[in-house]
């Protein structure tokens, strides 16, 4: 049932939703209109499930709760993406708890496989490359930089700091996905990310005219790939060590 009601709640919000509906919901006839779709999607949930009072306290749980989170988050500026995240978290936890009011054993299954994953290794083998190849790459391989970049500070002038968050977010992108292609054995594309990054990246060296520049740029994304290459190698061969 979780996935059904996930489904609804994805349909209603991103596959139906206009972008009217979305900015206009302080509007009482627009979020009225929504939800009354949210309602439609639910009722079909409810043709694919038994006949039980229960299932039916949990779809008007469901979708009072739509309504309420919904006309609580549109008063709310700006539009961020933390909000959009404390949104569809809050969805999230109203279609928990419908799923508890109409199938407890549910949940109580996916708790039991919840507990069964956090008990394997593997998840944490996981979970500690992830944050060491992501994060911690970012720690590193600016470190590791960091002498180069005062050199080219010197030269052509610091960046904008909105340029130095960005970098900071590329590399991030950068460095979960090759870490995911390691996993996958996706390793093709590792050439993609360093080709798009070379895309990005270069111009913006010979706009500002220096070479240094753009060796400075090369430094940092091999440095990252190699990283993120490396912890996704010993990840996997970790994984296959803790089956």
């Amino acid at each position: 049932m979780f996935l059904k009601l996930l489904t609804a709640h994805l349909l209603g919000d991103y596959l139906v939703q206009s972008t009217r509906v979305a900015s206009g919901k302080l509007r009482p006839a627009v979020l009225a209109a929504h939800v009354a779709l949210h309602g439609l999607l639910l009722a079909l949930v409810a043709l694919t499930e038994p006949r039980d009072a229960r299932v039916w306290l949990a779809l008007l749980v469901v979708l009072a709760a739509h309504a309420a989170i919904d006309a609580w988050t549109s008063r709310i500026q700006p539009r961020t993406f933390g909000l959009l995240a404390l949104d569809q978290s809050a969805h999230l936890a109203s279609i928990v708890a419908g799923v508890a009011i109409a199938r407890p054993g549910e949940i109580a299954g996916g708790l039991a496989a919840i507990a069964g994953g956090l008990d394997d290794a593997r998840t944490w083998v996981l979970a500690a490359g992830a944050v060491a190849a992501v994060w911690g790459g970012a720690v590193l391989v600016g470190r590791w930089v960091e002498p180069f970049a005062a050199a080219i500070d010197a030269q052509v002038g610091p960046d904008r700091p909105g340029l130095q968050r960005a970098g900071r977010t590329i590399g991030l992108f950068e460095r979960a996905l090759i870490f995911l292609a390691i996993l996958l054995r996706m390793e093709a594309l590792i050439g993609f990310v360093i080709a798009a990054k070379a895309i990005l990246r270069l111009p913006e060296a010979r706009e500002r005219g220096s070479r240094a520049l753009a060796e400075y740029y090369l430094v940092g994304s091999l440095a990252s790939v190699f990283w993120g290459v490396l912890v996704g190698v010993l990840v996997r061969a970790a994984l296959g060590l803790a089956r």
